[in-house]
């Protein structure tokens, strides 16, 4: 086996998991929450650095910078975490379209693996 094949996976069980790779989370519950100047939001679409909620009645208009906060349970394990956003499309038949900064490492790294367990990857 070569050096890279031990890197991209090539070292697979019988059960179709990665010898060294974490077990598959269970599928969350809930979508996560979006938190927009004290309002609760449920996005239509979620995607890493990108999401929609519609209808949104709030505040911002387009081009507008902002913080949100985006709240999600990880296998029983509650994560807040607050981020940067910028408004890209805003209006009544698109509702809220936002592109967001990475969070920091850590989080980003529980993001990935709540998207990851939401999708069933």
């Amino acid at each position: 086996m070569s050096w890279l094949s031990k890197f991209s996976g090539g070292t697979k069980t019988s059960a179709g998991t990665s010898a060294a790779g974490p077990a598959r989370q269970e599928r969350p519950a809930h979508a996560p929450k979006i938190v927009i100047d004290h309002h609760d939001y449920v996005p239509e679409e979620f995607a890493l650095g990108s999401f929609r909620i519609r209808p949104y009645d709030g505040d911002l208009i387009a081009k507008q910078q902002f913080d949100f906060r985006m709240i999600f349970d990880l296998g029983n394990d509650p994560v807040d975490v607050v981020c940067r956003g910028l408004v890209v499309k805003l209006n009544d038949q698109t509702g809220l379209v936002a592109r967001y900064q990475s969070p920091q490492p850590f989080y980003e790294r529980k993001l990935i693996d709540y998207i990851r367990a939401w999708k069933g990857v």
